[in-house]
């Protein structure tokens, strides 16, 4: 009677040193999707940054004076400006940006697109985009309402862009709540030629 004791005790033992080596299998498996999510977003906030950067730096590049106002267009979710991104005398560019409609296909609700335009081409950056807001400053660092139009384009000297982006793919729905990696990149961008 004692062996069968033993027999199922061992067995019990057993099942459950199993049953904790699955939890934690499953465990490290779902950190490790986390993890690589995360890091997804984050490294796409960060290629967007560096082309957002790269355009807003160059606001007003090489633009005669006589074809000022550098920003021709300025609100709250959308910016149109002239700049000279071939680094060519008397080529002007138009560069806008600006959050386009929700994405239907994405599995997060909240997805936008980002557009950006070239003179003509227009390129939608579908970086899972959940916020893009922009607000502009003065010389004195004052806040400037928006929509900004007419001569106040002029008194903008700083932009200050909020972008917040979420993963496609939620990576919790325990609980029946979706959980999404999220990322965001704010800066005040001063641009020189302002």
């Amino acid at each position: 009677m004692t062996v069968m004791l033993d027999i199922i005790g061992a067995s019990v033992i057993v099942g459950m040193v199993l049953i904790i080596i699955m939890n934690v299998n499953i465990n490290l498996t779902d950190e490790n999707y986390k993890g690589i999510v995360e890091l997804n977003t984050q490294t796409q906030t960060i290629q967007l940054a560096r082309i957002i950067e790269f355009d807003y730096y160059k606001i007003g590049y090489m633009v005669p004076p006589a074809q000022r106002p550098a920003i021709t267009a300025a609100d709250s979710g959308y910016i149109k400006f002239k700049t000279n991104l071939a680094d060519k005398p008397g080529v002007i560019d138009i560069i806008e940006y600006g959050l386009g409609d929700l994405v239907a296909q994405s599995p997060n609700p909240r997805d936008r697109m980002l557009f950006r335009i070239e003179n003509v081409t227009k390129v939608f950056i579908n970086y899972s985009i959940v916020q893009f807001k922009l607000e502009y400053f003065d010389s004195t660092d004052s806040k400037l309402s928006t929509p900004i139009t007419g001569a106040n384009l002029n008194r903008i000297k700083s932009v200050y862009v909020l972008l917040k982006l979420e993963s496609p793919q939620p990576f919790d729905t325990t609980f029946s709540r979706q959980t999404y990696a999220h990322a965001m990149y704010q800066k005040l961008i001063y641009p020189r030629n302002l």
